[in-house]
């Protein structure tokens, strides 16, 4: 049999089973929650009414832990390897899980963030460390321990991007399909079959998550349990094809400049980013710790203008892939300064464009 259908074949089984399997614990997780009241307070960060039950994020690190021990045996992939990347993973949920229903600190939670993180980086060969940026911004190699600290602002960075997405119905399930189905083809390109597997079970259980997240008698949300787990796979993913793109497969069929990669790797998450970036801004401005909840996210813009949670979730991810496809098209025709500029202005312009929908929100309500 061509090898391309026993790939097809195995991702499609992977699929398949892991819906089942989300499927099966996502509803005793349901019956767990009801048990012992995992409620979501009411913020003013969260655009939701009613009684939710959060915490489901765990349920994300259940499934990679069952897949990962009944994958660990095929040949073409490596979940041993991966053994310190998931278990991290897991102990990331788990906090996540406990700051869903206890009162922790930003600043606490991102201490332990960044030990599990500079731990994983410094003993683990898997996640290798950037320590070159190849030419981006005329940036080739960095040092050791630059690189440790830089990798680890990046992992803490997307993370608690990831982490702002998730106040409204579908945003984040919906977001990270998109960005796993990206990461799925890149890596299958690459032939990075333990990465590829790891896409498809996230994407599977989202899915699943999705019907959840907006049942109205069983409402659910994955809470920083499933947040920051997310966000610290799109981390991986994102690191990892940002230090292997000088042997990667992608990076010869596509013909893209090395000294580019790092903007086409942002432009996987643009709009959390952007989304990030803002409500830092506002926040600083208005005299408010950085880190603090509110309700002057772009979920939040397009819901004061009419959009559903639905609709407002594809809209983003929408803009997202956007941006992303723009500049994977011009990518070839620039070198990374210009390209990078031409990507803040691309961001600029959404940025424009949301504060014009803010204040015509705004006056709609006075």
């Amino acid at each position: 049999m061509n090898l391309e259908y026993t790939y097809i074949f195995y991702y499609l089984g992977v699929f398949v089973l892991t819906l089942f399997l989300s499927r099966f614990i996502f509803s005793r997780y349901i019956g767990f929650a009801k048990r012992f009241k995992l409620v979501k307070a009411q913020s003013a960060r969260a655009s939701h009414k009613g009684q939710v039950f959060t915490g489901g994020g765990v349920v994300f690190a259940a499934v990679i832990m069952v897949a990962a021990l009944v994958l660990n045996d095929l040949d073409f992939t490596e979940f041993s390897d991966f053994s310190s990347v998931i278990a991290t993973s897991i102990l990331v949920s788990v906090l996540g899980f406990y700051d869903d229903f206890t009162d922790i600190s930003a600043f606490q939670k991102y201490i332990i963030l960044t030990f599990l993180i500079l731990m994983l980086l410094y003993s683990n060969s898997t996640i290798t460390i950037i320590q070159n940026l190849n030419g981006f911004l005329g940036i080739y190699s960095i040092g050791f321990i630059p690189g440790l600290i830089f990798t680890s602002f990046v992992y803490l960075s997307i993370m608690n991007a990831i982490n702002l997405t998730d106040g409204i119905d579908g945003y984040l399930a919906i977001f990270s399909i998109f960005f796993f189905i990206s990461s799925f083809e890149i890596n299958h390109i690459n032939e990075y079959y333990t990465l590829t597997s790891i896409a498809i079970i996230l994407i599977a259980s989202a899915i699943i998550f999705i019907r959840y997240n907006f049942s109205k008698g069983k409402k659910l949300f994955i809470g920083d349990a499933g947040s920051l787990f997310i966000g610290f796979w799109i981390s991986t993913f994102l690191i990892t094809y940002i230090t292997s793109a000088p042997n990667a497969k992608i990076v010869q069929v596509f013909s893209i400049k090395l000294e580019n990669i790092p903007v086409i790797a942002i432009s996987l998450i643009s709009v959390p980013v952007i989304d990030t970036l803002r409500v830092m801004f506002v926040r600083i401005k208005n005299k408010t710790s950085p880190f603090s909840a509110d309700n002057n996210h772009l979920h939040h813009i397009l819901l004061n203008n009419g959009f559903t949670h639905l609709r407002t979730s594809l809209s983003l991810t929408f803009i997202n892939g956007f941006i992303c496809v723009g500049i994977f098209l011009i990518e070839p025709i620039f070198n990374s300064v210009e390209l990078t500029g031409i990507y803040i202005l691309i961001n600029i312009f959404w940025l424009v464009f949301f504060e014009f929908l803010n204040i015509r929100s705004k006056r709609l309500i006075s």
